[in-house]
């Protein structure tokens, strides 16, 4: 769907980067407790004193959390590659926030697709000053976006792979979908269902 995105509102755009922006402030605040969890000590049968790694709670957490936010720039990405010259707001919303990038340019997991939000930003950066004459509005700004998008090579980006997301089932979903299918027709039909015969659901579910 990002490929096909057209004209985003601003709010739209600032949701976007503000749940990047959460997620690298996460991504950081677990990385400090990883570089600061003490290692543990203990002896083992020979009575040596062996070093154990801290919980791995932390390295799963990283983890999972690195795959999100390599979602959430894929998704960036392939706006910018597709349909950056419909989109002046998300660039906009990018330069505002391009700080937010910056600790991502050399990390393994996203330096590819950084490098195409980078160029970008800076390209944009460089109208921009191109054109600073002192203090800009908001709608100066986007004027010169909107200005530099006509001479945007729309060739320059690298192409990535197009997103695709599968929906894996779980085992059993009948467990949860006829309880709740059950529980719509019970709270939204009109008919009268006697409440103390039911057991497939919670009635206040």
């Amino acid at each position: 769907m990002s490929s096909q995105f057209h004209s985003l509102h601003p709010y739209v755009t600032q949701r976007i980067v503000s749940l990047f922006e959460l997620l690298s402030k996460k991504h950081g605040k677990i990385l400090e407790h990883l570089r600061n969890s003490p290692k543990l000590e203990h002896r083992n049968s020979n009575d040596e004193r062996q070093e154990l790694q801290p919980t791995p709670d932390y390295a799963t957490d990283l983890a999972v959390l690195e795959e999100v936010i390599r979602m959430v720039l894929e998704i960036v990405n392939s706006c910018l590659t597709n349909t950056l010259h419909r989109n002046p707001n998300l660039i906009y919303t990018l330069l505002y926030k391009k700080e937010l990038f910056v600790p991502f340019r050399t990390h393994p997991t996203f330096q590819d697709i950084i490098q195409n939000i980078d160029m970008v930003l800076n390209y944009f950066t460089a109208k921009l000053e191109q054109q600073h004459t002192g203090s800009l509005s908001v709608h100066e700004v986007l004027d010169i976006i909107k200005q530099a998008i006509l001479q945007w090579p729309r060739d320059r980006l690298k192409k990535f792979p197009e997103l695709k997301f599968k929906y894996v089932e779980e085992d059993q979903p009948e467990e949860f979908f006829i309880p709740y299918v059950w529980s719509l027709v019970y709270h939204s039909s009109n008919l009268y269902w006697n409440g103390d015969k039911i057991e497939l659901f919670t009635i206040n579910t």
